[in-house]
């Protein structure tokens, strides 16, 4: 069974934080903000997941005032059927809402 996930973190230690993002996208997950990913994790490789998160964090001792969080969020159907996207990273704003659940898709440029 795969579920899809949010992944996001505050992590001021650009070593790390570069770090941990290419392990998220060797797991397959889309980076969709600089410090958020999301993506389908089949369940049983959720631990190991979690463990080599764990692992990056704590491969060098925390300075004072680092910051090293990382928030992992199931996302479930029912979450996913409502999201919204605005985006206007190719020169116009767009604002893609789906509702899967009504079959309505609309988009508004």
């Amino acid at each position: 069974m795969e579920i899809t996930y949010l992944i996001i973190y505050d992590i001021t230690n650009d070593k790390i934080r570069n770090r941990l993002a290419e392990r998220l996208e060797c797991y397959g997950l889309e980076r969709i903000h600089y410090s958020a990913f999301i993506g389908k994790l089949k369940r049983y490789r959720r631990n190991s997941f979690i463990e080599d998160i764990k692992n990056i964090l704590q491969q060098e001792k925390v300075q004072l005032g680092e910051k090293r969080n990382v928030q992992i969020y199931p996302l479930f159907k029912i979450n996913l059927r409502s999201r919204i996207v605005i985006d206007a990273s190719k020169g116009k704003v767009r604002v893609n809402v789906e509702d899967k659940k009504e079959k309505h898709k609309a988009r508004i440029f």
